[in-house]
């Protein structure tokens, strides 16, 4: 596991540049002594740091000594939306114009760019754990702590399709396709393959290695038969399962707890530990992670896949950092990182060709302009 420097930037340096002087930064190692120095507009204080505001929100800094250097993104819009008081997990449509957002036992469906709620779903009987657009960016899949799915649509905010899916709480989903087929995981233990016409259930796979954490769907199959399932687990596995061929599952296990997954378009699934560490790993040879790093010792609560870069993904952990991570590059450097919450545990994240969004515990959504 390589342990790589890392820089970090005053939270709201966007704001600090208006407002003061200088703003602080710093460049971490877990084995070397923290370096810290200040920032202007103009440029950085000492000879430790270079800087330079690319343009507006958007500020690149380096480290002489190690070569790190990160892009940091400073949020375009912050939206305090009301009456959200629980944001959890998040969705945006493929075009990034409408978002949903999990609030307790609702969700709330939104205008991205200007914050406005459009509607308000209400059905579950206790807290949406998940929830995901459809392709057609018309409907909306969400599974909760109720053990349901359910399909609504967007457009008139109806709940066509209501399925009792699990014996504990909904932890993961992912389409296939277009959507006529769902995939959910659930801290059960269990992953089921629903069609959605009729409800039935085409699959059950029980691994048997824990309560499930996180699925993502491989890319590059066009058939459900044979199509690899991600998935990782509370002992700390990581599991191939391929659909519908009754056939064990290829398996790598950590030592740690594993809290998020995400397969990119090139054989390689990105994972997320309890303990922080985020591990690139070949889908043809599970033996060992092909990179895996570590920045902090605060859980990785999510790994979305980059709309614009197939090879890259966006995590976030629990001290609020949010990160685009370049499986390709050896050196683990965060390319971009998101500016915004002051140490605020990032509770869901969404990502478009276009636009990021993050909910944290300050009940503020922040919408991130990447492209």
């Amino acid at each position: 596991m390589k342990l790589s420097w890392w820089l970090s930037l005053q939270h709201d340096w966007a704001e600090g540049f208006k407002e003061s002087e200088r703003v602080w930064v710093s460049a971490q190692h877990r084995c070397e002594k923290t370096v810290h120095s200040y920032l202007t507009k103009s440029g950085a204080t000492g000879d430790m740091f270079v800087s330079n505001l690319v343009s507006e929100g958007r500020l690149r800094v380096s480290h002489r000594t190690s070569g790190c250097s990160t892009t940091f993104l400073a949020p375009s819009d912050l939206h305090k939306i009301t009456p959200l008081n629980n944001p959890a997990s998040l969705a945006i449509t493929s075009a990034g114009a409408l978002a949903a957002v999990a609030d307790g036992k609702n969700v709330l469906v939104f205008e991205s760019g200007s914050g406005i709620v459009r509607r308000k779903l209400t059905g579950h009987l206790a807290d949406v754990e998940v929830v995901r657009f459809f392709p057609s960016d018309r409907v909306l899949l969400t599974g909760a702590s109720d053990m349901c799915l359910r399909i609504w649509s967007v457009e008139d905010g109806s709940c066509p399709v209501s399925i009792l899916a699990h014996k504990r709480p909904i932890t993961g989903l992912a389409m296939i396709d277009r959507g006529k087929e769902i995939i959910s995981a659930s801290s059960d233990g269990s992953i089921k393959v629903w069609r959605c016409g009729d409800r039935e259930c085409l699959e059950t796979l029980s691994p048997g290695f824990g309560a499930i954490n996180d699925i993502s769907l491989l890319q590059g199959f066009t058939a459900t038969e044979g199509r690899e399932l991600c998935s990782v687990s509370s002992n700390g596995s990581l599991s191939l399962h391929p659909l519908q061929l009754q056939t064990a599952p290829l398996r790598y296990s950590h030592p740690c707890e594993l809290t998020a997954c995400c397969a990119t378009s090139d054989n390689t699934v990105v994972a997320g530990s309890l303990e922080g560490e985020v591990m690139s790993m070949d889908t043809r040879n599970l033996s060992q992670p092909i990179v895996s790093f570590k920045r902090s010792n605060f859980s990785v609560s999510h790994i979305a896949s980059d709309p614009a870069n197939p090879r890259s993904v966006w995590c976030s952990q629990r001290d609020g950092e949010c990160y685009l991570y370049d499986t390709t590059v050896p050196e683990p450097y965060p390319a971009l990182s998101l500016s915004g919450g002051d140490c605020e545990p990032i509770l869901g994240l969404a990502v478009s060709e276009r636009t990021v969004l993050s909910s944290a515990k300050d009940r503020v959504i922040r919408r991130y302009k990447v492209a």
